[in-house]
């Protein structure tokens, strides 16, 4: 009979792993520079996310990172030469550099934006109609939006029939990511009355300490955003703040206040991954609508692409590690499928962010996704057996935790959403 080494045994190995005796444990446990960032700066917290029942009850503190106005009129900010919008790829290029965004303006056309606009409303409409909406701390969110109109598809695109300032965006970006930037995901965020402000946060989750970023993100506002309307949380400047301290391994020290963003609709806002940023408070009835675009360097994808080349009888038999090794497991950064896995942590066996029953089902033929839906769509469209109301579905079973905010018709703890 065969004698595996001793090196090799699973208890022998974790006597020899001391954290002091594993290699690059200050660099892959660090949870700089967000760490120090909450530590110095006590203003900036999570605010915890309301329960229906419960929506708009939150403790508003005087003081805190939102609680705060636009750049013109903050008294820390106004006499600074913040982004302005603009159409001159110079200041533009300036403005990304320096602060960490900038504005295009006119990017969409009045026609463009009502046009998208429209679009938006009747699908979350719809959504909701049909119990499979998304509902986030600020609002709603409208995922996987490349599947709910032709208008959405010419977006990811910048097309200049639904994004007249497309052509510049893209330029801007490829200078920004360098050629063959991919697009990540397109989401139409709602912000609505009562929902919270979300924590101010990164959107580039790796190489903290870049000079440059590998990630940008698009906010395109389809209403007017502000201080009353929920513009976007945001602290100029602190991309290079952020990414220098990471790199010479210091803490991070007292910010700057943060700033709503303002910013006419139609007008395209392009953020650097490393900029600190939060949904802000919308104290207003109406919607706040903003579309999310992410793009990111062509290299940060898996080399093979597992979901699409394993076979179906590898996937029935697989355990759960080799699953969420291959990236059938989604957080709320990668992998998302249809906003199935938001507030997932990736891990191994995770109901909240598996992804294999998808495939399964496009695999049998039967992969229903969610497509355009409206307050005029019919009960079969409403009703129909979204693959994703029977993902969502199974992950409650049992009292698992679903993925943020999803509710469906009929499944069991949809009324503690």
């Amino acid at each position: 009979m065969h004698t595996i080494p001793k090196e090799f045994d699973p208890q022998f190995i974790a006597a020899h792993s001391a954290p002091e005796r594993q290699m690059y444990r200050a660099e892959t446990h660090a949870k700089e520079p967000m760490a120090s960032v909450l530590k110095n700066n006590p203003e900036i917290y999570f605010v915890p996310p309301q329960r229906r029942r419960d929506w708009g009850a939150w403790e508003f503190k005087p003081g805190s990172y939102y609680d705060t106005t636009i750049g013109a009129k903050h008294p820390y900010w106004r006499d600074s030469d913040l982004p302005q919008p603009s159409r001159d790829i110079d200041r533009l290029r300036s403005d990304l550099v320096r602060w960490g965004y900038c504005k295009v303006a006119d990017a969409l056309s009045a026609e463009q934006v009502a046009s998208m606009r429209q679009r938006v409303l009747e699908q979350a409409e719809g959504e909701k109609l049909a119990g499979i909406a998304q509902r986030t701390p600020s609002g709603q969110n409208i995922n996987c939006c490349v599947n709910k109109g032709r208008c959405f598809e010419l977006f990811v695109e910048q097309h200049p029939s639904i994004a007249q300032g497309g052509p510049l965006v893209e330029q801007l970006v490829t200078a920004a990511l360098g050629p063959g930037w991919v697009c990540t995901s397109l989401i139409a965020a709602l912000s609505l009355r009562g929902g919270v402000p979300q924590a101010l946060h990164q959107d580039q989750g790796n190489a903290l300490d870049s000079r440059s970023p590998m990630t940008v993100n698009i906010l395109t506002p389809i209403t007017d955003v502000d201080e009353t309307t929920g513009g976007t949380l945001l602290i100029p400047g602190s991309h290079v703040v952020l990414s220098d301290a990471v790199r010479q391994s210091k803490e991070v020290g007292k910010l700057p206040p943060a700033i709503n963003l303002d910013a006419k609709a139609g007008t395209m806002v392009i953020t650097d991954g490393r900029l600190l940023h939060g949904t802000g408070i919308n104290h207003t009835d109406e919607p706040r609508i903003v579309m999310l675009n992410g793009m990111q360097k062509a290299w940060l994808r898996q080399p093979e692409n597992w979901m699409l080349s394993v076979r179906p009888e590898v996937l029935q038999r697989a355990s759960a590690k080799l699953l969420h090794r291959m990236g059938y497991q989604a957080t709320t950064a990668t992998q998302t499928n249809e906003g199935h896995g938001f507030g997932a942590q990736g891990l191994p066996d995770e109901a909240a962010g598996a992804l294999v029953d998808f495939r399964s089902a496009a695999d049998r033929g039967d992969y229903l996704r969610v497509g355009e839906l409206g307050p005029t769509s019919s009960e079969a469209e409403l009703n129909a057996p979204y693959t994703l109301r029977e993902v969502v579905g199974k992950a409650r079973a049992g009292g698992v935790a679903a993925p943020v905010g999803i509710g469906n018709k009929g499944l069991a703890g949809d009324s503690s959403t």
